[in-house]
Order: C-alpha cells, then structure tokens, then sequence
C-alpha cells in the first residue's frame, strides 16, 4: 500500500513517516510512503492519486487540506482521507469528502493505529461485491460505488459511480444482501448509501449527486438518529 503525507511541516511529516514505517514493521503490512510539503505538488503528482491512504494536513500555505481532497476526490481519487490538524474547524468538511479519520496534532501511536485500522476496514469494504441479475447475467457489483437503490415502476435500479443498473432483485433483497451500514433504508422505495448523502435536511437526503430522496414519514427521527450516529461513529470512533 501507498501511504501519502501532504504537511508543511518536516517534523510533523517526519513523525507519519516513523509511523508508517512501524506499523507495516508490527502488522506485517507493506507500506511505502511518499511525502509533500505543500497541496500544490501533491495535486501535480500521478504517483500519488495511486495511494491506499493520504495523510493531509488541513492548514498548509497555500491551498488547505480540505480543497486539496475536494479536487482529487473530483479527479476520481477512491483512497482514503485522513486529515491531520490542530482544530476541528473543518470537521463537516472533511465528512464530505468521505474522510477516513482525524488525527489531531501531535498526532499520538495510537490515533494513528486507530487511523490505520479505519484505512484498512475501507479498503476492505470497499472490495466487497454483491451479486445481482440483470437481464440474463449474473454481475458482481462493487458494494463501495453503489450510492443508492430505488423502485421505480417495476423496476429496481442501483445508481452507481459506473452507472446505472436494472436488476431483478426486490430492494428487501439487496437490503438484505447489502448487510446495513453503510447502507440505510430510508423509504419504501430507496436505501441510500450513506457515504454519499451530502446534506441531512428536515424530510430527507440530498445526495451528492444532487438527487433529494425523502425519509419515511414514519419512523423519520429514528432514520435521522441513525444517520447521525452513523456519521459520529464514522470520524470519531
């Protein structure tokens, strides 16, 4: 795995490098690094768009942290995030370009193990596959870049990073196969991935695709609980 460190800072980018390195020593894990003092080389490099994980310092001369994520992510970039800081100023932020984690400066041996764990609890999520019919083919589709599902007609469409799919599968089916979080039956006709939803608003989600998709009416301030916890649970531990 490639680990990346964006940081204005030679002893703070020093420490994530000791870090990386005695990690992938403990956990058996082939890390190799790569480091930038400032967003604008990083957001120059090919190289770097390859990486397992990026460690960005939000406040850097020039571009902040944050921007920088919002043009990779814009740039294709499915790596995890993890912001390292001395504020939360930018913690909304940083959930909307799905970030991994937060690490707060000096960042300790074990937040980083803790980021570490994050990292590769996504990479493994993100290879889980689901099976599904459409037409006459069996497909394996890629849990990660589903952003939701919804009932239209008599047809159940998966709305994808790829595309869109029409299969034959019920939605109490794939809510089934899907396993839960990240994914949330919000109404009778959609389940949303939640690591897509831009905005909570008062009676649904807006979804980083612009699409609005409502919450059930009943049972509204639980869907919005779990939401909620959801994001918590996900930045903070």
């Amino acid at each position: 795995m490639l680990a990346v460190i964006c940081d204005d800072l030679a002893a703070d980018r020093e420490i994530l490098l000791e870090y990386c390195a005695r990690y992938a020593k403990e956990n058996r894990l082939p890390i190799a690094t790569l480091e930038f003092e400032n967003a604008g080389a990083l957001l120059q490099s090919r190289e770097a768009r390859s990486a397992g994980v990026m460690f960005l310092d939000i406040y850097m001369d020039g571009a902040l942290g944050v921007d920088a994520a919002r043009i990779l992510r814009g740039k294709g970039f499915r790596g995890a995030l993890v912001f390292t800081t001395t504020s939360r100023e930018h913690y909304a932020d940083g959930f909307d370009v799905e970030a991994a984690h937060y690490l707060l400066k000096p960042v300790r041996w074990d937040a980083f193990c803790e980021a570490m764990r994050r990292v590769q609890d996504r990479i493994n999520t993100g290879t889980r596959r689901v099976r599904v019919t459409a037409g006459r083919d069996e497909v394996d589709i890629d849990v990660s870049g589903v952003e939701y599902i919804e009932v239209y007609g008599h047809k159940t469409m998966l709305h994808t990073l790829k595309g869109q799919i029409v299969v034959s599968q019920s939605l109490s089916a794939l809510e089934e196969a899907l396993g839960g979080d990240p994914f949330l039956r919000c109404y009778r006709y959609f389940i949303v991935n939640m690591d897509f939803v831009k905005r909570l608003n008062e009676d649904g989600f807006l979804m980083k695709d612009g699409r609005e998709i409502p919450l059930s009416r009943d049972g509204r301030a639980a869907l919005k609980s779990r939401y909620m916890a959801y994001v918590f649970r996900r930045m903070e531990g």
